[in-house]
Parts: C-alpha cells; sequence; structure tokens
C-alpha cells in the first residue's frame, strides 16, 4: 500500500511538464504535416539537446518527479575487439612486438604495462618497483646451474597419436614418458644446450600419496642444494588442470610461429599463508623480470602471474619458481613445444645474451 502511494504522487508532481510535453510534441507534428517540415526538424533538433526537455521526458516514461530521474548519456563506443581482425587487439595494456624482436629497452613503467599479476595475497604489489629492482641472475662459477623437480610428477596430458598412453583420472601417470617429468627432460636438454649444467630429479612425489608431496619434494631439493651448491634456480615444473562442473578439460593454447601449443604461468608464494619466507619479494621481483623477457620474446605465451598464499617450497632459495605447462586439456606436443622456449629464453636470460 505503501508503495502504491508514493507512486501516486509521483505522477501527479509531473503532470503539468507531462501535459505541456504532449502539448508541444503534438504541435510539432501538426505544424510539420502543413509545410513547415524544415522549422520543425529545426526545432525537434533543440529540443534533442535540451537536458531539462529530456529529463521530464524520460521522467513521464518512468513515472517518477524531475528531481528523482536521472538521464545518462552514452559515450562514444570505443572500437571492439575483434576476433576476425588481421591483427587482434592484445588483451593486456601493452605488448611490445616486432618481427625481428628487436624492441627498444624499455624503463620500469613501460614494461609494467605489458605484465599482469593475479594477486591472491593481501599484499600489494607495485609491478614498476619489482622491475626497477633488476633482480636478474646469470650463470655464475662451475656446477650446475639450475635444478628441475616435480612436486606432481604425475600431471600427465591429454592423449593424442604421439603420446597415447592410459591415463589414471584427471590425466595422471606415473610412466615418465607421458608426465610431467617428460617436460621436463625437455628443459633440461634445451639448457644443457645452452651451456647450462641442470640437475632434473625425475622422482614421482605425489604417488602413490598426493598428501606429503611438497615435504617430500622439499627434502630433494634441500639435499640436490647440499651437494650442489653452485645451483642458482629451482624450477618446480607442474600441469595445471581447468575442469568444467561436469568434468570436462580445458587446455590453455596459443599459436606461435604458426605451432599451437601451452600456455605457461609462473606461481610465486609468498609468506601469507604463515610459513616463513623472507625472501619471497626477492623471487616475485626476479620473475617479473622473466615474465617480461617472455612477454617480449613470445606474446601470448605466458599467462598473467599467479601470487599465492601458499609458500610452495619457494623459500629455499631466490630464484625459485613454479611453473604450470599448459592444463590436462593439452597435448604432450603442445606441452614440449612452449617450455622449449621456454627454456631458450631463460638460457638467453641466465647467460645474459
Amino acid at each position: 500500500m505503501k508503495r502504491h502511494r508514493r507512486s501516486s504522487r509521483r505522477r501527479r508532481g509531473i503532470g503539468l511538464p507531462a501535459a505541456v510535453t504532449l502539448c508541444i510534441a503534438a504541435s510539432l507534428l501538426l505544424f510539420s504535416r502543413m509545410g513547415g517540415e524544415s522549422t520543425a526538424q529545426q526545432a525537434l533538433t533543440r529540443l534533442a539537446g535540451n537536458g531539462d526537455f529530456i529529463l521530464r521526458a524520460v521522467s513521464l516514461e518512468l513515472g517518477l518527479s524531475p528531481n528523482q530521474a536521472a538521464v545518462f548519456v552514452p559515450r562514444t563506443a570505443a572500437s571492439a575487439r575483434s576476433e576476425d581482425a588481421d591483427s587482434p587487439l592484445a588483451e593486456s595494456t601493452y605488448i611490445p612486438q616486432t618481427e625481428e624482436n628487436d624492441n627498444p629497452v624499455l624503463d620500469a613503467a613501460d614494461k609494467a604495462a605489458t605484465i599482469t599479476i593475479n594477486n591472491e595475497t593481501s599484499y600489494a604489489v607495485d609491478v614498476a618497483a619489482c622491475l626497477a629492482s633488476d633482480a636478474a641472475i646469470h650463470v655464475s662459477g662451475d656446477g650446475p646451474q639450475v635444478l628441475i623437480v616435480h612436486t606432481h610428477g604425475s600431471e600427465s596430458y591429454t592423449p593424442d597419436a604421439a603420446f597415447p598412453y592410459t591415463p589414471t583420472e584427471n590425466e595422471r601417470t606415473t610412466d615418465t614418458r607421458y608426465n610431467v617429468v617428460r617436460v621436463g627432460d625437455e628443459l633440461q636438454s634445451i639448457l644443457q644446450d645452452n651451456g647450462i649444467e641442470t640437475v632434473h630429479i625425475r622422482d614421482i612425489f605425489d604417488s602413490p600419496a598426493y598428501s606429503g608431496s611438497y615435504d617430500r619434494s622439499l627434502a630433494a631439493i634441500e639435499q640436490a642444494l647440499d651437494d650442489y651448491p653452485s645451483i642458482q634456480i629451482v624450477i618446480d615444473l607442474h600441469r595445471d588442470s581447468i575442469l568444467t562442473d561436469d568434468g570436462q578439460a580445458y587446455k590453455t593454447s596459443c599459436t606461435i610461429d604458426g605451432e599451437e601449443m601451452a600456455q605457461l604461468m609462473f606461481v610465486v608464494g609468498t609468506d601469507d599463508g604463515g610459513l616463513t619466507h623472507p625472501n619471497w619479494q626477492d623471487n616475485l621481483n626476479y620473475i617479473t623480470g622473466l615474465q617480461y623477457q617472455l612477454n617480449r620474446a613470445y606474446p601470448g605465451l605466458m599467462r598473467p602471474v599467479n601470487l599465492r598464499t601458499q609458500r610452495f617450497n619457494q623459500h629455499v632459495r631466490t630464484g625459485s619458481m613454479l611453473v604450470e605447462v599448459g592444463s590436462s586439456g593439452n597435448t604432450m606436443p603442445e606441452a614440449l613445444a612452449a617450455i622449449r622456449l621456454f627454456g631458450q629464453t631463460l638460457a638467453d636470460d641466465l647467460n645474459n645474451v
């Protein structure tokens, strides 16, 4: 009942404006039919630009008093992103790219525009400050420089003709010919071909029990660092899983130089979850710089950086990273193609090419 009474008051408040508006409209229509079409058109144009007239017309339509109605004038529509365009607009703000990959050196603010960080922590992150920190890591001295490990080594991909196998649930297998350990083999090969000695731990830490896999991989990482103190980079190589509610697997995909391949993603841990991790900001600074190099060399290869509350064993060494290579919907050839590009960029960066 209260709503009905308020509605009645609103309509009584616009009676006069409504009557005037209707009289004006009727007069212009009659005048136009009597031969004054040009003059009537000019009058309509002036009315269309009269904010008070528009306000009262909207009030009539909505049943509101003039001081309660809001008129929104649409802005000029921006150019739409066309999936069929020859050069579709990138989702990110700015991705420098030329056919020769000889982009000029950008300052930190410009570089930051090429990088997106999906921040799931309570910390504020300044990408430009991360890039300005100059946290690059280069080959130094003798001995292994990179350690590759797989906390979830049984993660595998969608079977195809080149890599046929029978997976367990959610695309998993302990057969290292078909799981993410095979991707680690490829990365090790690329790095060593570029003169970077690399240790690859091929153990499966998530089978037969998934629980405790990070504890088991941590013990292996710490032992490797004791055995090879020259190691500067620790890479925990994973395969992501993106599933619909009914269990259908998605794949991450990009096309570079005409070849379809998986996308990659850095996952950076912090101490936001309560575990000790004093060097997480140093890791983020380094990863941000590496992400910029990858974005510059291979636009579309990298998904946004994922900053998390967990630490993912990255407290053991500055330069630790977790890399998701595609998803369960990708095939092994797509994952291998992507890791080759990643490996070459990492090797160039470590060799300061």
